[in-house]
C-alpha cells in the first residue's frame, strides 16, 4: 500500500489504482493487482512474472529492464517530513550530511541521497520512518508530499500529526510512471495502450476527476 495513491482494502485511497484501471478500460484491457511490498514488486515485473508495476520514477538504472509510459500517472513532489522544533533546516545536500536520515528501500530518494554522499537509514516500510522520526531515532525522512500528510495522520491521529512539518524545499520534483517488463513479448505494445488511454482520460476530464475527490 503507498496510500492514498495505492491501497489493499481503503477504497478511498486508490488514487493512482483508478487512474491505472480506466486508462487501461479506455484501450479494452483489464487490469489485476497484486499488493506486495515495493522491492519485490520490481524484481518480481522485472523477472517478467508480473507485466509491469507502478508507480514509480523514471531514473536511468531502471531502463534496461522496463518500459516507462510516457504519460505520468501522478506528479509527485518529495519533501522531508521533521518535527516542529528540531530544528532542521536544509538548502544544500551537504546540509543533510549532519542529520539522521531515514529511507525506504527501493524508492527513488534513497538512490538519489546515497549518490549526494549521505548516509541513509534504511527500512522495509515507510511507516517506520515516521515512526522514528516521532521517537526522534532520526532527524527527517523524505516522502511524497500527499503520501507524507496522509500517512502521518492516519497513523498518530491529528493531534500528533500536528508536532510535524515539512520542508518548503523539494528533495524532488517528478512523476511517477508506469513500469512494463521487457521481459513481456508484448511489452511495447502494453505501454503504448496505457499512454493512450491514460491521454484520453486526461482529455475528457475524468483524470483530475479522480485526484480531486479523493483529496476531499
Amino acid at each position: 500500500d503507498w496510500e492514498p495513491y495505492t491501497s489493499k482494502s481503503n477504497p478511498q485511497s486508490k488514487i493512482a489504482e483508478t487512474i491505472v484501471i480506466e486508462a487501461f478500460k479506455l484501450e479494452n484491457i483489464e487490469v489485476k493487482f497484486e499488493y506486495v511490498p515495493w522491492k519485490r514488486a520490481y524484481e518480481t515485473a522485472k523477472k517478467g512474472n508480473l507485466t509491469g508495476t507502478f508507480p514509480w520514477g523514471k531514473i536511468a538504472s531502471r531502463e534496461p529492464d522496463f518500459y516507462f509510459s510516457e504519460e505520468l500517472i501522478v506528479q509527485s513532489k518529495e519533501v522531508f517530513f521533521y518535527l516542529k522544533g528540531s530544528g532542521f533546516v536544509w538548502d544544500s545536500f551537504e546540509d543533510l550530511k549532519k542529520y539522521r536520515i531515514g529511507g525506504t528501500r527501493g524508492y527513488k530518494s534513497v538512490e538519489l541521497l546515497k549518490s549526494k554522499g549521505i548516509s541513509v537509514a534504511e527500512v522495509a516500510d515507510e511507516d517506520i520512518n515516521f515512526k522514528n522520526i516521532l521517537a526522534k531515532r532520526l532527524d527527517a525522512y523524505p516522502a511524497d508530499h500527499i503520501v507524507g500528510s496522509y500517512s502521518i495522520k492516519k497513523i498518530f491521529g491529528v493531534e500528533k500529526a500536528a508536532l510535524f512539518a515539512s520542508a518548503p524545499k523539494p528533495l524532488d520534483e517528478s512523476g511517477l510512471y508506469m513500469l512494463i517488463s521487457k521481459k513481456i513479448p508484448n511489452g511495447q505494445e502494453i505501454v503504448k495502450k496505457f499512454d493512450s488511454g491514460i491521454r484520453k482520460l486526461k482529455e475528457s476530464g475524468r483524470y483530475d476527476e479522480i485526484i480531486s475527490k479523493a483529496l476531499k
